[in-house]
C-alpha cells in the first residue's frame, strides 16, 4: 500500500471517528432538549388545566367548561388533553398539531423514552365526572430535532467530503517530489546519472531533492574518475607489458641468443674433441643463464610486490634499491627507513610509491644521488623520494599513468601527495599517509598535478 493512500485512509478514519463522536454528542444533545421540552409542557399544561377545572367547578355548565378545556389544548405541539368519564372512557380529547417533518422510527425510538403522564382528579363540586388526562407526545420536537441533525449531519458531511478531497490533492501535490524521486533512482540503478530533479515542493522534501542531486553530481563525478582510472590502468599494463618486452628484449634475449650459438659451437667442438673450448662455451652458457634467471626474477618481482613485501618493507625497499644499483652503478641511493613494521595497506602504498617515484627519477632524470625516506609517528606515514636529476618544467606538467595510479592509491586511503621541484635541481616526491585507513566515501585530494611517467 503507497504511503499516499495510508495517508488518506488515516485521514478518513479521523473524519469517521469525528463524525461518530459529534454523533454521540449530538444524540445526548437531541434526548436532553426533548426531554427539557416535555418536562415543559407538562408543567405549563398542569397549571393551565388545574385552574379550568377549578373555574368549571363554579359554573352552572361544568361539562361546558370541561370541553372547552380539552378543546383550549387543540393544535399543542407537546401536550394531548383528555376527559375520562368513571368507567374510564374517553369524552373527548384534544388533537396534536401534525408534526413539520417525518420523524424516522429508529430516531423516536431513541430519543421519545416513555410518554410523561398526569391525571387530574376533579374537585368536589365535580365529582363523578371521571378525570382530566394529561400525556405529553415528543413527535413534533423530535420533528424539529431531526431538522436540525440533518443539517449539522449534511454540514459535517461536506466537511469531511471537502477535507478529505483537499487532503488528497494536497498530499498529491506534496508527494509529486517523491515521484520523480523514485524514477529518478530507478534511472540511477540502471546507470543513468545525467537527469537532476527539480528541487521544489515542501521545505523537507525540497532538502531531499537537493540531496539527491548532490549524490547524482558525486556519482557521476566518480563514475567518470572510474572510467578514466580503467583507461589509466589499461595504459599502465600496455606500459608494463612494453617494459616486460622491452627488457626480454634487450636484457634476455641477447643471452638466448648467445646461448644457443654457444650450443651450436659444443656440438662442433664435440666432433673435433676440443675439450678446452667445450669447456669454455659451458661456462659462457652458465653465465648467460645465471643473468637471464637474474633478470628473470627481477622482473617477477616487480610483478608480485606483494611477495617482496612478505619479507616486510624494508627487505622489499632494499631489493628495489639493489634492482636499480645493478642497472646504474653510478647511482648513489641514501635509504632512511623505520625500525617498526608498519601495517598492511599502507606498507604497499609506500613501496608502490617509491617503486614509482624510483623508476621516474631513474628514467627520465639521469640522476646521480636519489634520497629514499620512511617516516611515521602515531597519526601518520610520511614518505619522501628526491634526486638531484634533471628535474621538470612547470609549463611542461602533464599527468602521467604511472604517477596518476600512484596519486589514486594514495588519497583511498585518505592521504596527500605533492611533487615537486628542488631549488637544487630534481624532484622532491612527497607523501602523508594517515596511520587509520580513511572512510570509503572520503574525496581524495590531490595537492599538485603529477609529472609524466
Amino acid at each position: 500500500m503507497s504511503l499516499r493512500l495510508q495517508l488518506i485512509m488515516l485521514t478518513t478514519l479521523v473524519l469517521l471517528v469525528s463524525l461518530l463522536l459529534g454523533g454521540l454528542l449530538t444524540y445526548g444533545y437531541a434526548r436532553g432538549k426533548v426531554r427539557a421540552e416535555m418536562h415543559a409542557a407538562m408543567a405549563v399544561g398542569q397549571r393551565m388545566a388545574s385552574s379550568a377545572i377549578a373555574d368549571a367547578g363554579l359554573t352552572p355548565d361544568p361539562d361546558k367548561e370541561l370541553r372547552q378545556l380539552v378543546a383550549d389544548f387543540d393544535g399543542d405541539r407537546h401536550l394531548r388533553v383528555l376527559w375520562l368519564d368513571g368507567a374510564g372512557q374517553t369524552v373527548i380529547s384534544s388533537k396534536l398539531a401534525p408534526p413539520p417533518k417525518s420523524v424516522p422510527n429508529w430516531l423516536y425510538r431513541l430519543l421519545a423514552g416513555g410518554p410523561d403522564v398526569i391525571d387530574l382528579r376533579m374537585p368536589p363540586p365535580l365529582q363523578g365526572k371521571g378525570i382530566i388526562k394529561l400525556a405529553t407526545d415528543p413527535h413534533n420536537e423530535i420533528g424539529e430535532v431531526w431538522g436540525d441533525v440533518r443539517l449539522i449531519l449534511a454540514i459535517l458531511g461536506i466537511f469531511c467530503a471537502l477535507a478529505i478531497s483537499l487532503t488528497f490533492i494536497a498530499i498529491g501535490y506534496a508527494f509529486r517530489p517523491l515521484q520523480r524521486l523514485s524514477t529518478a533512482f530507478t534511472r540511477v540503478g540502471a546507470g543513468d546519472y545525467s537527469q537532476h530533479v527539480t528541487e521544489n515542493g515542501p521545505l523537507e522534501l525540497s532538502r531531499l531533492c537537493r540531496g539527491f542531486n548532490r549524490m547524482l553530481d558525486r556519482l557521476s563525478a566518480m563514475e567518470a574518475r572510474n572510467l578514466k582510472l580503467q583507461e589509466q590502468l589499461a595504459a599502465v599494463q600496455d606500459e608494463e607489458r612494453a617494459d616486460l618486452a622491452r627488457d626480454l628484449h634487450d636484457e634476455v634475449g641477447p643471452f638466448l641468443f648467445a646461448v644457443g650459438v654457444d650450443a651450436t659451437m659444443i656440438k662442433r667442438f664435440a666432433e673435433n674433441g676440443t675439450r678446452a673450448e667445450i669447456m669454455a662455451r659451458s661456462d659462457a652458457i652458465r653465465e648467460a643463464t645465471e643473468h637471464m634467471q637474474k633478470h628473470i626474477r627481477a622482473m617477477l618481482g616487480r610483478l608480485r610486490a606483494g611477495v617482496l613485501l612478505d619479507v616486510g618493507l624494508n627487505q622489499a625497499i632494499e631489493n628495489l634499491v639493489l634492482f636499480w644499483r645493478a642497472r646504474r652503478p653510478e647511482l648513489t641511493f641514501d635509504t632512511r627507513l623505520p625500525k617498526e613494521a608498519i601495517h598492511h595497506p599502507i606498507d604497499e602504498v609506500i613501496y608502490r610509491t617509491i617503486q614509482e617515484s624510483l623508476s621516474n627519477a631513474v628514467r627520465h632524470g639521469r640522476p646521480h644521488w636519489v634520497e629514499i625516506r620512511v617516516e611515521h609517528d602515531v597519526d601518520f606515514v610520511r614518505v619522501t623520494v628526491q634526486d638531484d636529476g634533471a628535474g621538470f618544467e612547470p609549463s611542461r606538467q602533464k599527468t602521467g599513468y604511472g604517477l596518476a595510479g600512484m596519486e589514486e592509491r594514495i588519497n583511498a586511503l585518505g592521504g596527500k601527495v605533492a611533487i615537486r621541484s628542488r631549488e637544487k635541481g630534481g624532484v622532491i616526491v612527497s607523501a602523508r599517509l594517515p596511520q587509520k585507513a580513511a572512510p570509503e566515501d572520503a574525496e581524495p585530494e590531490i595537492l599538485s598535478p603529477a609529472l609524466a611517467s
